[in-house]
C-alpha cells in the first residue's frame, strides 16, 4: 500500500476535517499514544495501528508495550486483552457517540453529539474542540482534533480525573484496500467473553 498525499489547503480546522473526510472510504495510520496525569506526569506510552472503514468500522491494534485489539464492526465493539485472556463486548451504538474519530468518516455526526469550536493554531496545527452534549454518559470531558496540511495529526482526550490521552498519527493511507476480516472479531479458544 502506498501512502497517498492529501494536502489540505483550508483555513480552519473544521474545513480541514471536511476535506479529509470527503470521499473517505478507508483510512489507516500508525499512532503513538501518551497518557499523562493531572500534573503532566507520564503514566503510559504505547503504539500501534489504527484502521477504519466507512461506515463505523474501526480497528485499534496496540503492539507495544502490551498487545490489545479493539474492533468495531458497526454493531458491536470487542476489546481483546490477550494477557488477561479476556474480551469485553459492548453494543457499538452505546460507544459511537463517544468516539470522536467517527467524525473522520461521518463529519455530519459532530454537531449531533458535540458542541464544536475552533481553538487557536499552535505550531502549524489547527485545533477543533469537541464537548460532548451528554457529558454524564461520555468517557471524556472534551476532545481536541489537530490538523495540519496533511490531515489529522493529533487526537487528545481529556477525562474528568485530569488525565490526557494524546494520540499522534503517522502518515495516513487513504482509500487503500483493507480486508473486511480486519473489522470482525472471533474470540480465540480459552478466552473469557464479558458482556
Amino acid at each position: 500500500m502506498l501512502a497517498i498525499a492529501f494536502p489540505l489547503q483550508a483555513q480552519t480546522a473544521r474545513q480541514q476535517l471536511d476535506l479529509f473526510a470527503s470521499g473517505l472510504k478507508t483510512a489507516s495510520a500508525t499512532f503513538q499514544q501518551v497518557v499523562t496525569g493531572p500534573n503532566g506526569e507520564k503514566i503510559q506510552a504505547s503504539q500501534g495501528l489504527m484502521q477504519m472503514k466507512s461506515p463505523n468500522r474501526f480497528r485499534w491494534e496496540y503492539s507495544k508495550p502490551d498487545l490489545q485489539v479493539i474492533v468495531a464492526d458497526g454493531q458491536k465493539v470487542w476489546v481483546y486483552e490477550p494477557d488477561l485472556k479476556q474480551v469485553t463486548v459492548k453494543p457499538q451504538d452505546a460507544l459511537n457517540q463517544d468516539n470522536p474519530l467517527s467524525a473522520l468518516s461521518s463529519p455530519e455526526v459532530l454537531d449531533r453529539y458535540y458542541t464544536v469550536s475552533e481553538l487557536p493554531e499552535k505550531r502549524g496545527i489547527r485545533w477543533l474542540q469537541l464537548l460532548p452534549k451528554r457529558p454524564e454518559s461520555s468517557p471524556f470531558d472534551k476532545a481536541w482534533l489537530g490538523f495540519d496540511d496533511n490531515g489529522l495529526r493529533s487526537l487528545r482526550l481529556f477525562d474528568n480525573l485530569g488525565q490526557v490521552s494524546e494520540f499522534n498519527f503517522g502518515t495516513w493511507k487513504r482509500n487503500a484496500f483493507i480486508p473486511e476480516s480486519r473489522f470482525r472479531f472471533t474470540a480465540p479458544a480459552g478466552v473469557e467473553t464479558v458482556q
